[in-house]
């Protein structure tokens, strides 16, 4: 870090201004070790990323197609009739994100590995975890061009805040949320 840290630019200046009044500070006081942080934010080039959300492209709409196909199927209107779900795995108490065909009485479980390579892994036997955010099996969801029901997500979300938050009756940050656009294109009736 710079050696003088009392010395902003004019570009820092101005963004440190715009910064203050869009977020509404108030008449605090920031030490010396918050406004080095702030520097230090300021001279950086680094932009904070969500990996996931900027490789998931927008699939809403006629032409949408699904990202991630299951190989039993032999086209995306075969696999739209499928529903995700999740379970509890009894052993690992590990969270399994489940494709479930109903017509087949089939199911088939979608691991972080299939997500990541955007393919279907049968044989995989990588594991989410104890908890998956809501708008991770939201993106799920959408990927595969199926649908969850409200109890399911709602059991998703309740799973997420007991084990971040530790009260699953905890309103989860919209962070972790699925828009309510999303919500809507992937919620089974």
């Amino acid at each position: 870090m710079n050696q003088n840290m009392a010395l902003l630019s004019q570009t820092e200046i101005d963004t440190l201004l715009n910064f203050l009044q869009k977020s509404k500070v108030g008449e605090e006081v920031m030490d010396q070790a918050s406004i080095d942080r702030l520097i230090h934010l300021l001279q950086s080039d680094q932009k904070r990323e969500v990996k996931f959300n900027t490789n998931m492209p927008e699939v809403h709409g006629e032409e949408e197609h699904a990202l991630l196909l299951v190989d039993a199927f032999g086209s995306v209107e075969e696999q739209r009739r499928c529903v995700l779900e999740c379970q509890v795995d009894d052993a690992t108490k590990y969270l399994r994100i489940i494709c479930r065909d109903e017509k087949k009485d089939a199911e088939y479980e979608i691991t972080p590995a299939c997500v990541s390579e955007l393919r279907y892994r049968g044989a995989d036997k990588s594991s989410w975890g104890y908890a998956v955010p809501p708008v991770t099996f939201d993106h799920i969801a959408a990927m595969m061009s199926i649908k969850y029901t409200k109890s399911v997500f709602d059991k998703i979300c309740q799973i997420f805040a007991e084990h971040m938050f530790g009260d699953a009756q905890i309103t989860i940050p919209e962070i972790y949320m699925p828009t309510t656009y999303d919500l809507i294109h992937h919620l089974k009736d």
